[in-house]
C-alpha cells in the first residue's frame, strides 16, 4: 500500500502534557484574524512568505479553500490550539510537497509571537510528523527545510526528533523517519 495523505487526524491530534489540541482551520473571524496577524508579522513572514494581499477577507478567502487542497492531497494545514476551552490560534503546523512515490513529506509551521517559547512547536511537530509517519499515512519520512542560523527553529526540530542531514539549496534539511517495523523470525 503506497502512502497517501489520510485527510484530518481522527481523533484529532493532541498534547495533554503542552496542553495543545491540533485542528482544521475554521471559517470564523478569529481564526481569519489570527492568520492575517501571522502574515503581517515580520519574522513569521520572513521564514516563512505570506501573501500580498494579507487582509482579514483574504485569509477567510485561504481558510474557506483549505478543505479543497486537503482533498487534492497538496497540503495538511492545522492549527494549534489550546486543549481546552479556547478558540485562541497559537500557530499552526502542517504537510506539503507531499511525495506518496518516496513516501515523505514536508513539515512546516510557527507559533504566533506572544505564545512562543513554551515548547508548543516542538510538540505540534512531534504530533504531526508521529501522526505522517504512522497508520493511516504511512509515510516514510517527515523532513523539514530551517534556515541557517535559525538556532529556535532548529532546536524546534531536534525535540521533535528530526536529525539535521546536511544543507540543501541554502537551507539545513532535517528529517524524521518511520520506525523501521521488524519482522518476526
Amino acid at each position: 500500500m503506497s502512502p497517501r495523505l489520510a485527510g484530518l487526524p481522527d481523533p484529532p491530534l493532541a498534547d495533554p502534557a503542552a496542553g495543545i489540541v491540533l485542528r482544521p482551520w475554521r471559517p470564523t473571524a478569529a481564526d481569519a484574524a489570527a492568520l492575517a496577524a501571522a502574515w503581517a508579522d515580520a519574522e513569521l513572514a520572513a521564514v516563512n512568505g505570506a501573501p500580498e494581499d494579507r487582509s482579514p477577507a483574504a485569509a477567510r478567502r485561504w481558510i474557506a479553500r483549505a478543505p479543497d487542497r486537503l482533498a487534492a492531497g497538496l497540503v495538511l494545514d492545522l492549527v494549534v490550539a489550546p486543549a481546552e476551552g479556547d478558540d485562541a490560534v497559537l500557530g499552526e503546523v502542517g504537510l506539503r510537497n507531499f511525495d506518496p512515490a518516496a513516501g515523505r513529506a514536508e513539515v512546516g509551521w510557527w507559533i504566533a509571537p506572544a505564545h512562543r517559547g513554551r515548547g508548543l512547536a516542538s510538540a505540534a511537530v512531534g504530533l504531526l510528523a508521529g501522526w505522517a509517519l504512522g497508520p493511516p499515512c504511512g509515510l516514510r519520512q517527515v523532513w523539514a527545510r530551517i534556515l541557517p542560523g535559525n538556532a529556535a527553529s532548529a532546536a524546534v526540530a531536534r525535540r521533535a526528533g528530526f536529525t539535521r542531514l546536511g544543507v540543501a539549496a541554502g537551507t539545513e534539511v532535517w528529517a524524521r523517519a518511520a520506525r523501521s517495523r521488524r519482522r518476526p523470525r
